[in-house]
């Protein structure tokens, strides 16, 4: 199994894990530079050259910066978490690609590249954006309420053989692998070629960004000093780098081209300090997520059987994310007109009040259920140990509870309800 996906190869997978973490991750990453990184402060730049750089003088641009980031900031929120993922995807991508073209104008760094490549993934979501795929996402299970009750009854019940498309990942891929032969092909023009042929660009480079920055790394001296070393490494970083290109358009395994990317960029941290850091993050993105997760979500033996109301639609509903979920198929739903005897002939059992997990002998309802449902799947330890807490547990009982009292009220909760 490799640890990192040619989605190119295949676009198919059977979990929806990858499109969740990765929108996850490249959208809290984004979220961050976006809001720590002082944008007002380039609404003052052009003022510090002298004589000034008319070009650059555009204040309405420079101004909107800081408006911008908060902008960008909200609708990367809705992102995350998969709303409305082709609006907050689109403008969120497109208002952040200009602010970066502002600032790299200003000043290039590999913190505005790296931003930029985050950008392109994010307007792929918008684009290719697919709620039968990104089933884990706001937008899906929004899109449950299209769906009638009987059709969701009877997707909880099946055990169908499930496949999720992931061009997103497939075209991010590819837009990834060329702009690492673009880099390639900027080593390749940067002097004539018994310059980089020797080695002497970059030593060029390692030296003059030593000189710029001040910084002293003693792993740098005897790399750039000695040639041959040198010319090794410059030829080598551009075969590494037009590997991807390679790798991913034959369809052939990825995980040989990307370990070496990243060995290149920590090779490039140890001798001149954070520059790139962040191309390591956009490469995991293409790791085998999935393949983690199924690791750690629970096995067909420690088997859960969930029981709830199939009059219910919110209970159908709120349940359609955890069908997803179980890779493993470690759940079985029942409702109540089909759940076996022995899990509710006993004392502590009432269906009507509430939705039931048994495991192990042990009955639980509510939100205690709930938690439980979630300790299913251990990549929610942190948030099954949240709701354990006595306060949240007091909060989270008391919501449940007006939840089931005001169902019929506020939610469709019978078929004749629904059809009306």
């Amino acid at each position: 199994m490799s640890a990192f996906i040619n989605y190119f190869a295949d676009e198919t997978r059977s979990s929806p894990i990858n499109l969740a973490v990765v929108r996850v991750l490249v959208g809290a990453y984004v979220l961050w530079r976006v809001v720590s990184l002082d944008w007002g402060f380039y609404q003052e730049w052009p003022r510090h050259f002298n004589p000034p750089i008319d070009f650059l003088h555009q204040d309405l641009f420079l101004t909107m910066l800081g408006y911008q980031q908060w902008v960008v900031a909200a609708l990367l929120i809705g992102f995350i978490v998969g709303y409305r993922t082709r609006w907050t995807g689109g403008l969120s991508s497109l208002l952040l690609m200009h602010m970066l073209s502002v600032k790299s104008t200003l000043y290039l760094a590999g913190t505005v590249e790296s931003l930029f490549v985050c950008a392109y993934i994010i307007l792929m979501f918008a684009l290719f954006h697919d709620t039968d795929d990104d089933v884990l996402s706001v937008d899906a299970i929004r899109r449950t309420g299209e769906q009638s009750l009987e059709e969701l009854n009877a997707f909880l019940k099946s055990d169908p053989e499930r496949t999720y498309r992931v061009r997103v990942l497939k075209w991010s891929l590819l837009a990834v692998a060329i702009i690492y032969v673009g880099s390639a092909w900027g080593k390749f023009l940067n002097g004539p070629i018994d310059i980089w042929l020797s080695g002497a660009n970059l030593q060029r480079d390692i030296l003059f960004n030593r000189e710029l920055t001040g910084i002293e790394r003693p792993l740098a001296v005897p790399f750039v000093e000695n040639e041959l070393l040198a010319w090794i490494g410059f030829v080598g970083t551009a075969l590494v780098q037009v590997s991807l290109l390679v790798a991913v358009v034959l369809g052939v395994s990825i995980t040989l081209p990307v370990l070496g990317l990243i060995g290149f960029h920590l090779s490039v941290i140890a001798m001149l300090g954070l520059y790139f850091i962040d191309m390591i993050l956009v490469l995991s993105l293409f790791a085998a997520w999935d393949v983690a997760y199924r690791r750690l979500a629970a096995s067909e033996d420690d088997t859960v059987q969930v029981v709830y109301d199939e009059r219910c639609y919110f209970c159908a509903r709120s349940l359609y994310p955890f069908k997803h979920l179980d890779v493993n198929d470690s759940v079985q739903f029942y409702s109540q007109s089909d759940v076996p005897r022995e899990l509710i002939d006993r004392d502590d059992v009432d269906l009507e009040k509430e939705l039931y997990l048994f495991h192990d002998g042990e009955a639980y309802g509510g939100y205690e259920a709930f938690r439980q449902l979630f300790a299913q799947f251990r990549v929610f330890l942190p948030l099954t140990l949240l709701m354990a807490l006595p306060p949240v547990r007091m909060v989270g009982n008391r919501v449940y509870a007006y939840i089931a009292r005001n169902r019929s009220r506020h939610f469709v909760c019978s078929i004749d309800a629904e059809q009306s």
